[in-house]
């Protein structure tokens, strides 16, 4: 049986390159394939793992398509039919595994084909990043000229280069274009619907969860449980919560069950925990309460009207600081929230520095806590409308 990649013209009628060359902007993939090695490309549903990978494949046959294996996983349930489809294409140097996350155990067949032949390449996307981060961690040593990379949806200077790219109209200022962004999201489908005249992505909104649901289902998980932790996230995510109360204020009743979910949107590249943090010793305090980022603003406008919730007061503030959040998680490995009897700080690198989000006009006056103030560290930085992504703390 011939495979889809042998024929000739493959690429005209495949959805995921067709997809590519119809977008009015393309990402820059990062380059792969330096040598044989394991490489593990992770990131959320709907981001564009498939069209990357598809990418590969297609560079690849135009040398040899008989060297490559190309194979979506979601249809093997465990490692042993996942261990049988690689033992099938044995003769093949070169694999390359769409969404391997959900196949049972699959880092025992990828562990056991590798310690068997040391020269092939094996390249695999997930979107569960718990069970990929676990499969990596059993195989040391094995990775070769590989490496884990993940692929994320745009940032803030992404986002203003694609629109760019695509020839749409440009905001006139720093603010507007931000703004832009907390509308619509880094989702390369949420851009290309908002289009140049940021129009609501409704469709992928509805695309977006559609993927999270059913992702969370074959997990066991219910969906009026995942719609109210989301809803009650958007409408506290600048807010300080424990589990207890998150699981109080949905129809869960327990805090082990508001973590499970909130573990698994934090797997499924949807949501970043913020834990409180020492600024004097460095440790962080996981039994205090908790703050909750979702990772991209498309997820809080989607949570928002999932859950039937209007848009709160301060919505724009809100999205401000989980702009900012997200911008440290891809810069930072180390840091927290500040709260004492002086008050709260945004977010903390102790000994190194505090940065406090203020979604106003650096013109206006703003209120800055005590504990902004008096904290002993060098750098101190407000991220206003005029320099918001701007000035970023010392590496």
């Amino acid at each position: 049986m011939q495979n889809f990649w042998e024929k000739d013209g493959w690429e005209d009628s495949d959805r995921h390159l067709s997809a590519l060359r119809s977008a009015s902007f393309r990402r820059r993939f990062p380059d792969l394939l330096k040598g044989p090695g394991l490489y593990i490309i992770r990131g959320p549903r709907q981001i564009g793992k498939s069209s990357w990978l598809k990418s590969v494949l297609s560079t690849l046959v135009q040398a040899d398509s008989r060297s490559v294996l190309y194979h979506s996983c979601e249809n093997l349930r465990d490692h042993q039919e996942l261990a049988a489809l690689i033992d099938a294409h044995r003769e093949r140097p070169i694999l390359l595994l769409d969404e391997v996350s959900f196949v049972s155990e699959w880092w025992r067949a990828i562990k056991h084909e590798i310690d068997r032949d040391n020269k092939k390449t094996i390249v695999m996307t997930g979107s569960h990043a718990a069970d990929l981060k676990f499969g990596a961690d059993t195989m040391p040593g094995r990775f070769g000229a590989g490496g884990e990379y993940e692929l994320l949806p745009m940032d803030f200077a992404e986002f203003t280069e694609m629109r760019r790219q695509a020839g749409w109209p440009m905001a006139k200022t720093w603010s507007e274009g931000l703004e832009q962004y907390f509308k619509v999201g880094g989702f390369p489908i949420a851009v290309q619907e908002a289009g140049p005249d940021i129009v609501k992505p409704v469709q992928a909104m509805e695309t977006y969860r559609r993927w999270l649901l059913g992702d969370l289902i074959k997990l066991g998980k219910q969906e009026l449980f995942l719609r109210e932790v989301m809803g009650q996230i958007a409408l506290t995510m600048t807010s300080t919560m424990s589990l207890q109360t998150l699981a109080q204020k949905t129809q869960m009743g327990s805090h082990m069950t508001a973590q499970s979910y909130v573990e698994l949107l934090d797997s499924s590249f949807a949501l970043k925990t913020l834990f409180a943090i020492d600024p004097e010793k460095n440790n962080y305090h996981f039994k205090k309460q908790k703050k909750f980022y979702f990772r991209d603003p498309l997820l809080y406008w989607m949570a928002l009207e999932w859950a039937g919730l209007r848009q709160p007061e301060g919505a724009l503030s809100a999205v401000a600081e989980m702009v900012a959040h997200e911008a440290l998680v891809r810069r930072y490995k180390r840091f927290g929230y500040v709260s004492s009897r002086l008050g709260e700080i945004d977010f903390v690198c102790p000994k190194e520095w505090a940065l406090e989000v203020k979604w106003t006009e650096a013109a206006r006056a703003f209120k800055l806590s005590n504990a902004f103030l008096k904290i002993p560290l060098a750098a101190k930085i407000v991220w206003s409308q005029e320099n918001f992504l701007k000035d970023f703390p010392p590496p």
